[in-house]
């Protein structure tokens, strides 16, 4: 029975690259990104030639054979050709040369070869033909290519966090490919191993249950999970998550054969959604989850005291909690009032017992952010401000000090009188272009 890689995959993976697609349209992207390449590119398969080494089944018949087995497994027929290239690290790479009409191309570190036995080293081509059957190679299209941008792609800052946990997930799909192309959870673990920190059963007696243990301290210690801008998860993750799939019924349905009674399909996602939340950017301290959750409460207030919410004001609040706390800032925000003024003065008072001064005065420098986000800082605002000053026992002087050099270091970020201009041209502009279809289907 032919494997459904749509069930292989981590329903994590796919959920994120929909969200990719759907909420930011990345189609138009990749499509014309793909159009520039196959015009401009002048073929990454001459530079592998000229670079490596083509491992043809005359050149290196061990090889040959170890990636034929591993395509026989994974049911892939697509041309594919494997290239040796000069580095000491294991390493392997898959693309495509778009000027060969998707001709795909799998690159493979000498240290690879020969620091991987066979199970190993199939677990490791498996591995980047997963990011072929998953699809995962076209959306890397996405990383910005700009020195001088700063940011990791081309998307903005919230569609960025959402591409750079969406990698950490495909890795999961993937290992789950490399588990079917060695048949082996030991052989895969071993090669994951190796991969990731170079070391040989000569330097480490490989227990994976060991291994798999040094996540549940881990747990313990959430701190030590706060990688996410790493674009793969850590290793421990790693493991035990295949070492669920290996014992699942997804893996028995692919052809992996499993003992004992299989771990359900949902079951095993849900596991490894709870896995993955450890890796997530998230203020773990108690003393910084009341400082996002403070910036959260007051900045409702001060988007409300005025009575007229912009979208810059909003659009602020969100970036302050991405930026410096968390890839979901929609978590900390809360709208209902009575809410916020249960919830703030006990947030206030956690600070003030655990936190700094330093603490303290960014919380206002925060909401001075957000006050100055719509160009004006209206006295409703300067007022709740103050109050929060109060709440956390800073000098009114300072609190105004603060407010002052916000605006000084910043600027008022938007020129009122500007949207104003804009609003006023966006609206003859619509009536215009009104009139006008009106007296075209009068003259028809």
């Amino acid at each position: 029975m032919a494997i459904s890689w749509d069930d292989v995959r981590y329903r994590g993976d796919r959920s994120d690259v929909d969200d990719m697609f759907k909420t930011y349209r990345v189609e138009d992207y990749l499509n014309a990104f793909e159009e520039n390449r196959r015009q401009a590119d002048q073929g990454i398969r001459d530079r592998l030639m000229k670079d490596g080494i083509k491992l043809t089944e005359k050149l290196s018949p061990r090889i040959y054979g170890i990636f034929r087995d591993a395509c026989r497994r994974l049911e892939v027929s697509a041309d594919v050709e494997v290239f040796c290239l000069p580095s000491p690290e294991v390493n392997a790479f898959a693309t495509l040369d778009f000027r060969a009409s998707g001709h795909s191309l799998l690159g493979i570190t000498a240290g690879a070869l020969e620091k991987l036995d066979d199970g190993e080293l199939e677990s490791v081509l498996g591995h980047e033909l997963g990011h072929f059957l998953f699809g995962h190679n076209r959306l890397m299209a996405l990383v910005s290519t700009d020195r001088s941008n700063p940011s990791c792609t081309v998307l903005p800052p919230l569609g960025e966090s959402l591409f750079l946990r969406w990698r950490k997930k495909s890795e999961i799909s993937a290992d789950r490919a490399a588990l079917l192309a060695c048949g082996d959870f030991f052989a895969s673990a071993k090669g994951l191993l190796k991969a990731t920190f170079g070391l040989s059963e000569r330097n480490l007696n490989l227990d994976v249950e060991a291994l798999l243990g040094q996540l549940e301290e881990i747990k313990g210690r959430p701190e030590l999970m706060e990688e996410t801008f790493a674009s793969h998860p850590l290793l421990p993750v790693r493991l035990k998550a295949l070492h669920m799939f290996s014992q699942s019924s997804k893996a028995a349905a692919a052809g992996f054969r499993v003992s004992g009674t299989p771990i359900q399909d949902n079951e095993l996602e849900d596991a490894i959604d709870q896995l993955l939340l450890l890796t997530r950017r998230y203020p773990h301290k108690p003393v910084y989850q009341a400082i996002a959750r403070a910036i959260a409460l007051a900045g409702a207030l001060l988007l409300s005291s005025d009575g007229d919410i912009s979208n810059e004001e909003v659009k602020i609040l969100i970036q302050i909690l991405h930026h410096y706390f968390t890839d979901e800032p929609e978590c900390f925000i809360e709208t209902d009032r009575k809410t916020i003024l249960e919830q703030l003065p006990i947030v206030l008072k956690l600070i003030k017992d655990e936190g700094d001064a330093d603490d303290r005065m960014f919380i206002l420098s925060r909401l001075s952010d957000i006050a100055l986000a719509d160009g004006a800082l209206m006295e409703q605002e300067g007022a709740v401000i103050l109050e929060m000053a109060e709440s956390l026992e800073i000098p009114s002087r300072e609190a105004y000090a603060v407010m002052v050099g916000a605006a000084q270091s910043v600027g008022f970020r938007v020129d009122v009188k500007l949207n104003r201009i804009a609003e006023g041209l966006r609206r003859s502009f619509a009536s215009g272009f009104t009139g006008r279809r009106a007296n075209a289907r009068e003259k028809a």
